[in-house]
């Protein structure tokens, strides 16, 4: 739950009352050095608010919970987001990731304990929360490195208020405990040598390579994506955030008024401390959103990389939430001394009203986003993972090279023990240096080189299939292992194209030698429904367009599966007019997708000098042939292309039909 308890009518940062002289006094005289007791107790209301909320909102998530792989809740806010912590954790982005097996999660958790740690030291300055302070930044850092953008200003901010009592024994007593949390890093090495895994990221069984792995300097240190192109600025990120922030993740368009109001509340001069502390929180979140919009250089005009950055909004949205329950909590106060004065009465009607008012807030973000955020029927990542894998033949090979194909299936052999048989390599992996490392792993594979590369001296695509299923295979009793893709090659490798070809596999493409005789086309055609009945068992239906869009990986299952089905009607149309010209049945198979391509495909991925040029291919050969389609009125998808053809059945008298199809 996203909420801390309700100390007092005035702002949260603000929650210790300063004491007059006397009650000083009074309280040095009776405690000693103890210091003065502030209300801070939980009322029997806080109690009962608090456990409704955390009831409510963990009951919302569990009904709303991925039932298996997911393509990760929030922790506690402070003091006057009492109420507002459920409406965080039912804004959409955050509700998104705690229903699915995500770091995101965690890291929101967290960034709110790392707060409550902060609000805390400023109010005790004592070391204890400090020690946990350091702690806490350690443990962090093992779940998500954003995390280091809140981390580095609390960690200055803390060091400098403690500067006067500051002795290297008190530093070596932080540094301790910060390396203490982040002792769950140990684990990766451990492992590594006495249990290693194939398809695990890196060489951490070095000190250097751990380094290495720890600071991603794979992807480029504090970088998100692997890539020098220039993308969207700074202002335009910044501005796609608060459009965000304001339509969707605060309802009512009251994030910016109400945020307002309580960022003044934390700024109210009344303690210097918590003052300074106010304007502190404001310093750490602007320098999250600078630094990290600076340094993310996702190309978000994709919908999918700009759904990834997204993600990473959450973290600053701990610290939004906190202000936007600072700011409802003032509005409400003020409403209680205005109307209620000194009337009991009165102020347990406000008060009433104003939870009434909160749980309303709350009610609506649940009722607008439970459609889109509910994942319990979810298994499209799964049924696609399993379509994948399944149709595979006995000791099949995979590369992929689509990081949803290659997170799904290495959960279905991982967490399922599904088809261990399959050995499936990332083929990014295999572009690094470390990966020469990982080669014991794969003892089906013969290796020629270190590692995959374009160019140079190590091992190039062409080579490796040489020495596994093509003419340079040493062993000629060994029976060569049969191999595919998914995805597409990151890189065009001439050798490979003078030396192999893909051939359609289901949603798969298998590596085929040329200097091999292929498959006869009605045989390869057998073989395909086969394969093409159980995808359709495994993956009966696609996420549906209404509830997922392009920033989201479900999407991606969609488009794939539309791809992967034009991609095996262009082949089957190359080797039906190749093979079997008067062959009607698999020419009107092979134009069904070119049609479903030329009517539902989505502009941005349209390529009509392809995509026509296959359809009236196929219009044409069917026009040319002598054959009728034996018992079917409309062979054909749709009515839409074809509409002013009188008789569908006749297509070698209707060449109108092709010229319909070319004029449109």
């Amino acid at each position: 739950m996203s909420m801390r308890r309700r100390k007092d009518q005035r702002s949260a940062i603000h929650a210790v009352p300063p004491a007059d002289a006397a009650s000083r006094k009074s309280a040095r005289k009776s405690h000693g050095n103890v210091l003065p007791t502030s209300r801070c107790e939980l009322s029997m209301g806080d109690v009962v608010v608090m456990t409704l909320l955390g009831s409510g909102t963990l009951l919302g998530y569990s009904l709303t919970l991925y039932p298996s792989v997911a393509g990760g809740d929030s922790g506690e806010l402070v003091a006057e987001s009492c109420h507002l912590g459920a409406l965080f954790a039912f804004s959409p982005l955050i509700w998104t990731y705690a229903v699915g097996a995500e770091v995101f999660a965690l890291n929101n958790a967290f960034a709110a304990l790392l707060l409550y740690l902060l609000l805390r030291h400023s109010h005790y300055h004592d070391i204890k929360s400090a020690l946990w302070g350091a702690f806490t930044c350690g443990l962090a850092m093992c779940n998500q490195h954003t995390i280091v953008l809140f981390e580095l200003p609390i960690i200055g901010w803390v060091l400098w208020g403690r500067r006067r009592t500051l002795w290297w024994k008190e530093f070596a007593q932080f540094t301790g405990a910060f390396c203490l949390g982040l002792m769950p890093y140990i684990y990766m090495p451990i492992t590594a040598n006495w249990n290693a895994q194939p398809g695990s990221w890196g060489d951490v069984t070095t000190l250097s390579g751990l380094i290495h792995h720890i600071r991603r300097a794979d992807y480029g240190t504090f970088r998100l994506y692997a890539s020098n192109e220039s993308n969207e600025d700074l202002w335009t990120r910044l501005y796609l955030y608060g459009v965000d922030l304001s339509s969707r993740e605060i309802p009512l368009h009251l994030a910016f008024p109400v945020i307002a109001l309580g960022v003044l509340q934390t700024l109210r001069p009344r303690a210097l401390m918590k003052h300074q502390l106010g304007w502190f929180v404001i310093t750490m979140y602007l320098f999250y959103m600078v630094v990290f919009h600076s340094l993310a250089n996702l190309p978000i005009s994709e919908g999918l990389i700009y759904g990834v950055q997204m993600r990473f909004w959450q973290q600053p949205n701990v610290v939004i939430f906190a202000w936007f329950g600072i700011g409802l909590g003032f509005i409400t106060n003020l409403l209680s001394q205005v109307v209620g004065r000194d009337s009991n009465v009165v102020k347990f009607t406000t008060s009433a009203v104003y939870n009434l008012a909160c749980f309303t807030l709350l009610g609506s973000q649940i009722w607008r986003w439970h459609k889109l955020c509910d994942q319990s029927q979810a298994f499209y990542i799964q049924n696609y993972a399993q379509a994948l894998l399944d149709p595979l033949p006995h000791n099949a090979i995979l590369f992929v090279n689509f990081d949803l194909q290659w997170t799904s299936l290495r959960y279905l052999q991982r967490c399922e023990l599904k088809r261990p048989d399959v050995t499936i390599l990332n083929l990014s992996m295999m572009t690094y240096n470390w990966f020469t490392t990982k080669h014991l792993h794969y003892p089906t594979l013969q290796f020629p080189g270190s590692r995959l590369v374009p160019f140079g001296s190590a091992v190039r695509m062409a080579r490796l299939l040489d020495v596994n299923i093509g003419d340079s295979v040493n062993d000629a009793a060994r029976k060569r292992p049969r191999m595919f893709l998914g995805g597409k090659l990151s890189y065009n490798d001439p050798d490979f194209n003078e030396k192999y070809t893909l051939v359609p596999f289901g949603l798969l493409d298998e590596f085929k030698s040329l200097s091999s005789s292929s498959q006869p086309l009605k045989q390869w055609y057998s073989s395909q429904q086969k394969v093409k009945k159980m995808i359709s068992e495994r993956l009966p239906t696609l996420p549906p367009d209404e509830l997922y869009n392009d920033e989201t990986w479900e999407w991606t299952i969609a488009r794939d599966h539309g791809m992967k089905e034009l991609n095996w009607a262009t082949y089957l149309l190359e080797r039906t007019i190749a093979e079997d010209p008067e062959n009607l049945s698999l020419l009107s198979e092979a134009a069904k997708p070119m049609e479903a391509s030329y009517q539902f495909e989505p502009i941005q991925f349209w390529n009509p000098a392809s995509n026509l040029k296959n359809l009236g291919l196929a219009y044409a050969q069917m026009v040319k042939s002598n054959k009728e389609f034996p018992n079917s009125k409309d062979p054909f998808l749709n009515g839409v292309v074809g509409e002013n053809v009188a008789d569908s059945a006749r297509y070698a008298q209707n060449d109108a039909f092709a010229l319909n199809a070319w004029v449109r």
